[in-house]
């Protein structure tokens, strides 16, 4: 079943999930083209709504990935969808990135949108005491600078008068230390193309690499920690070959340093798309710390 009604500002969808394994049993409301900031016109969300709940649901930020450039988000839908059809909202989130924009207005985007939440949650029914963020590759990464960096914001608060803090977060196949990852032996055996690949962290980060700038230590969550921030769950394949697998794991034993709750899952497959059940231990998670 789908009804479509169009109007100046949202296009609302109602959609039965069809996937062949695990569907969920929760039909859902997709609110399409949201806007949250007056950054730029990427800085939209669509909310995925479950239907049919009997109090008010969490919420989950969608970041899609692809190199730190700048994304609206749609190819990452089908987690959106996922996690409506299992009765955890999701904001499918658009924001800035490279070649335009630097890492301080990537985060100060999502910042804005998890205010922004915060800020129509009664009129959507969204409990904005659980909000939570996932992404995967450079998704993951900003979804883990979400919940661990406090650095100042690039340009104006929006939505001022509402807390960014995250409650949770899930991260498939990302880079949480950008220093590590090229300058430890055993990363830069598991990634080909490494010029390249500093090359483009480089134009999101903003400064030719170095070990000892600031902005590439700024821009790793490894160096953000401390036992406030909210429990996480990290999803890696080990035949990852776009960005190593080391990555989660030094990620994880680090946050366990920290006191911080943390989970990590790594698969022998599954590529840098991550672990074939990354959608179904995500739901897992998030229905675990969001019931506690």
């Amino acid at each position: 079943m789908k009804r479509i009604t169009a109007t100046l500002f949202t296009l609302l969808v109602v959609i039965t999930p069809t996937w062949a394994d695990d569907k969920g049993d929760h039909e859902f409301e997709v609110r399409a083209g949201l806007v949250y900031s007056n950054a730029g016109a990427i800085c939209q969300m669509d909310l995925f709504i479950p239907q049919g709940a009997t109090a008010a649901v969490p919420c989950v930020l969608v970041i899609q990935g692809g190199g730190f450039r700048a994304q609206n988000g749609q190819k990452f839908k089908p987690f959106a969808e996922y996690l409506a059809a299992h009765g955890i909202a999701a904001a499918l989130i658009g924001y800035r990135g490279q070649p335009d924009h630097i890492y301080p207005a990537t985060l100060a985007d999502l910042r804005t949108a998890t205010r922004f939440v915060r800020k129509i949650s009664a009129e959507h029914g969204i409990d904005p005491d659980q909000i939570g963020a996932m992404g995967r590759s450079a998704g993951a990464t900003i979804a883990a600078l979400l919940a661990t960096s406090n650095f100042d914001e690039d340009g104006p608060r929006e939505h001022a008068e509402y807390p960014s803090q995250i409650q949770a977060v899930v991260g498939i196949s990302g880079v949480y230390d950008f220093i590590a990852r090229f300058e430890h032996d055993e990363q830069r055996a598991l990634q080909p193309n490494l010029d390249t690949k500093i090359i483009s962290n480089g134009a999101w980060i903003g400064s030719p690499y170095s070990i000892d700038d600031e902005h590439w230590r700024r821009a790793s969550p490894i160096t953000h920690l401390d036992s406030t921030d909210p429990p996480m769950l990290l999803l890696h394949s080990r035949n990852d070959g776009t960005v190593p697998w080391p990555q989660s794991r030094n990620m994880y034993r680090a946050l366990i340093d920290a006191e911080i709750k943390a989970e990590i899952h790594l698969s022998e497959s599954g590529g840098h798309g991550g672990p074939t059940d990354s959608k179904v231990r995500m739901v897992t998670f998030f229905q675990n710390v969001f019931s506690d």
